[in-house]
């Protein structure tokens, strides 16, 4: 009777609703809007987030934007309190991802740099890098997040001149299993078309390449590595998720499609592997609102309906699969306004089904 009641406390404990806490919320610490949610757990276990400080609006670069970050060392349950990683005296700095290498351990964090004035609406071409160009930097931390290097700039590298502009797309990207780092871009081309493509790196964030445009009029993006090493990319395009494959490693796709499963009202999303199973996390409607976790056994071909875990207001959010088996999701909601507070939920995949 003992090992059935265990099972049924597990059980039930599986199926339980999300924890939910919030991390940022509108005008705290003299800050308008707390936006852009990165998330990462270090190869201790601690849990990184990130987002942007946009002090003076809710308004993307050239705004004044600096980048903070909280932790905890318990799964989610307290957290420290925020501090700022990253502010410059001129400009700003915004949309961060966060990396980790799981050999060293060395946890990166990628985001857009903005001189004065430039930002993906007003950034010039021409330039390499510079003060007309909206510029991709990285820095990382060997300590947890307790200390951070100085950010290199990593655009010289990636950049075409005749490009118009181009951003990290912001949240959780990671190394695949032979070791490359990937990280989705977003590029302005010369024809003022937008397209997703990846940054990679093969020599633990070294040197810097870039892959293939994806698509036209592809955005913010998302790239999962599958159980038989094919990438999937997952992308911000209207009002259905774009998707592609690659089976080099996430520099050439396949031919853009629309998953018509995965409606989207054209919002950065999430998406991550837990074993068998893919979980996609998004503002699931036409408008930014319902912030919807759905999982696929079959590498994304088919989709669960759904659980929701905010049907307010909702934008963008980040998923991982922690190493104690739960999910953590990282995403903006409100009552009012997509983005009043980044919120950090924890639930079993149990709870998924």
């Amino acid at each position: 009777m003992k090992t059935v009641a265990l099972w049924l406390t597990a059980l039930l404990a599986q199926a339980a609703e999300p924890w939910q806490i919030d991390l940022w919320a509108q005008g705290e610490a003299g800050v308008h809007t707390y936006r852009i949610p990165a998330l990462l757990e270090t190869k201790k276990g601690t849990l990184l987030a990130v987002a942007d400080a946009r002090y003076d609006s809710n308004r993307d670069l050239p705004a004044r934007i600096a980048l903070v970050m909280r932790t905890s060392r318990d799964k989610g349950k307290t957290w420290s309190p925020s501090r700022v990683i990253r502010k410059v005296e001129e400009g700003g700095v915004g949309d961060a991802s966060l990396l980790l290498d799981r050999k060293t351990g060395r946890i990166w964090c990628f985001h857009a740099y903005g001189p004065p004035g430039i930002g993906f609406p007003t950034a010039k071409p021409g330039e390499r890098t510079g003060p007309s160009t909206l510029q991709v930097h990285a820095m990382y931390s060997d300590d947890e997040g307790a200390t951070w290097s100085q950010a290199v700039d990593l655009t010289p590298q990636i950049k075409d001149p005749a490009w118009v502009a181009m951003f990290p797309t912001s949240g959780t990207h990671f190394q695949t299993s032979k070791g490359r780092y990937l990280v989705p871009m977003v590029v302005r081309h010369a024809d003022k078309i937008t397209r997703a493509a990846n940054a990679y790196s093969d020599d633990g964030g070294k040197t810097w390449k870039i892959g293939a445009p994806i698509g036209d009029h592809t955005d913010e993006s998302k790239v999962v590595e599958l159980a038989d090493g094919a990438l999937l990319q997952n992308m911000r395009n209207g009002l259905r998720r774009a998707v592609a494959r690659s089976t080099d490693g996430g520099v050439n796709f396949s031919a853009v499609s629309h998953d018509e499963a995965l409606v989207d009202p054209s919002c950065n999303a999430g998406i991550v592997r837990a074993g068998k199973l893919l979980i996609f996390t998004n503002a699931a409607s036409a408008k930014r609102e319902r912030l919807t976790v759905k999982s696929s056994f079959d590498n994304g071909a088919t989709w669960s309906a759904g659980k929701v875990l905010h049907e307010g207001p909702a934008a963008y959010s980040t998923v991982i699969a922690l190493r104690d088996g739960t999910i953590g999701v990282l995403y903006e909601r409100g009552s009012k306004y997509a983005a009043e507070r980044i919120t950090f939920a924890r639930f079993h995949a149990g709870w998924m089904r």
